[in-house]
């Protein structure tokens, strides 16, 4: 998938600009459909790298540490990031058996988080002309979760993901980082109930109280070009998704009773993707019929393939 940071940078902006404030920031959000907002603070804390380092990165992570500490930004002084989350969560339909990850069941999160951070920027340039943004969303070198957390929106599970108290694990995560000099948010002291219900039910068993795994975790196993190994395509058997893995998040407690999302582009879903109609495409049919979907990105071949392991 292609890097998706969209600058929107004004050469002669002045960084000292103090006409927004955060609760400009949020009522702006209120207005847009974006639940929720926080702050995070730039340059990175000083600890950053302790929270970022890994010894064996997961290869679809974008940047080495030294580019995720910086956030691939291309303003000169960015001082703040502003960090929007996108709750996705839907039930899943009656008498249907979804076969890809909750995250794709609707339109690709990158276009739709994209098009909220725009029209964020378009009003908050109506109040401050002279300041300088730049959005951030999953595929860029920046460390969404950790800047999420950062922003007071929420704390880690033992799964790795950012748990919300509202929208549990199941939110995408946009951000925007700015000259506007605004306060940051105080990190939550929160942490997950510890029960191990994500480690003891992962399919791949990937995770643990100190390292993850990520070559056996199901949704990067689907995502995985090429053959598989045995015990790769028995992990794919665990569960009926072709792409990707819900299995951590629906075990949590912390998902129990959450609500449905508010986003009407998450509303629209599709929860089963027929692999009979997507095997007689072309490359290129797929694309022009797929592409708006987050599974696209690898093409058709690796679904075709999860499918042929799960029917033998």
């Amino acid at each position: 998938m292609t890097n998706k940071i969209t600058s929107l940078a004004n050469p002669l902006a002045s960084p000292d600009s103090t006409s927004v404030t955060v609760s400009t920031i949020e009522t702006l959000c209120h207005r847009l459909g974006i639940p929720t907002v926080g702050i995070a603070p730039w340059p990175l804390p000083a600890d950053a790298k302790e929270h970022l380092f890994t010894n064996k990165p997961c290869p679809f992570t974008a940047g080495t540490l030294e580019e995720r500490l910086q956030g691939g930004t291309h303003l000169v002084t960015p001082r703040s990031a502003i960090v929007c989350l996108f709750p996705y969560y839907m039930n899943t339909p009656a008498k249907t058996t979804s076969n890809i990850a909750r995250y794709a069941w609707a339109d690709d999160y990158h276009l739709v988080v994209t098009d909220y951070l725009s029209r964020l920027i378009d009003q908050l340039r109506l109040i401050a002309p002279e300041a300088e943004f730049e959005i951030h969303c999953d595929t860029s070198p920046l460390a969404d979760r950790y800047m999420a957390y950062l922003a007071g929106l929420g704390f880690y599970g033992k799964n790795r993901a950012l748990i919300n108290p509202t929208w549990g694990t199941y939110t995408n995560i946009g951000s925007i980082l700015t000259t506007l000099p605004l306060e940051p948010a105080t990190p939550m002291t929160r942490s997950c109930l510890g029960c191990n219900a994500c480690i003891r039910h992962c399919p791949g068993q990937s995770l643990g109280d100190k390292d993850f795994h990520f070559h056996t975790c199901k949704s990067y196993v689907t995502q995985k070009k090429g053959d598989l190994t045995d015990d790769e395509k028995s992990i794919i058997r665990k569960t009926p998704l072709i792409w990707g893995c819900d299995v951590c998040q629906e075990v949590c407690p912390h998902n129990r009773g959450i609500p449905e999302t508010p986003i009407p582009e998450f509303r629209r879903i599709q929860a089963r993707l027929d692999v009979s109609e997507v095997a007689p495409l072309s490359n290129r049919e797929f694309k022009n019929a797929f592409d708006h979907r987050a599974f696209a990105w690898r093409g058709k071949k690796v679904l075709l393939r999860n499918q042929e392991i799960l029917d033998t």
